[in-house]
């Protein structure tokens, strides 16, 4: 079986290195979630998520064509006038500048859906689908917010379950966004943006979690989670 990085205490996170992959992990994710409102003030959700998995295949094996690590995106727009969630999703093995989670910084690419960050600390996100197009850049107002104690989030009893995990809330968001059928609508608002990585995250009988991040109007935010 693979023998996959293990998340232990103490390890100070390091920037801007950890925006980027880490390949060695089981599991990695970049979640951006949204509230946007339209010229006309009607409010606006959106959600757009990059995962990595790192699979069991051999890292020694030569193919280009070993699926050694797997790219999935979703993306949704909830439109309340609309009465309904609109999503796509994708996924695909890692290879051919095709599909990569890149390291060193957040640097995202599932076909034509992308993420990648600037050197001002901005994201650029743009997704394209039948369902769903979003063109959006993030800008940071604030600090990134370490999670836990210093970035190492304990998610039970054992401390091998535990992730890394900071977060970049109240994120500035301008762009436009459209759903299928629609033209496409000037948007702005803020976001919160979530990148956590671990092998061993859930203890083995946990049965799911809940989880909150919150803007909240002074400016400060809150993530409350339970598993």
């Amino acid at each position: 079986p693979p023998e996959f990085t293990p998340v232990v205490p103490g390890r100070a996170l390091s920037f801007p290195a950890d925006y980027g992959a880490h390949p060695g992990f089981r599991t990695e994710w970049w979640y951006v979630t949204g509230w946007l409102e339209r010229p006309d003030g009607k409010p606006l959700g959106f959600q757009v998520t990059f995962f990595r998995s790192r699979t069991g295949v051999d890292q020694a094996n030569p193919s280009a064509f070993a699926p050694k690590q797997l790219i999935i995106a979703h993306a949704a727009l909830s439109d309340p006038s609309h009465g309904k969630l609109v999503h796509d999703q994708r996924s695909a093995r890692e290879g051919f500048g095709l599909a990569y989670a890149k390291t060193g910084t957040t640097d995202l690419k599932l076909d034509n859906w992308r993420m990648k960050r600037a050197a001002d600390g901005s994201y650029e996100v743009s997704i394209k689908s039948a369902q769903v197009t979003l063109e959006l850049r993030l800008s940071p107002t604030q600090p990134v917010l370490l999670q836990g104690a210093g970035g190492f989030s304990r998610k039970g009893a054992d401390a091998r379950n535990a992730s890394y995990y900071y977060s970049e809330p109240q994120l500035k968001v301008a762009g436009s966004v459209a759903r299928a059928g629609n033209a496409a609508a000037k948007v702005e608002g803020t976001a919160w943006l979530d990148h956590e990585w671990s092998s061993e995250a859930i203890e083995p009988d946990a049965s799911g979690w809940d989880w909150i991040g919150a803007n909240l109007d002074d400016g400060s935010a809150l993530m409350a989670f339970q598993i």
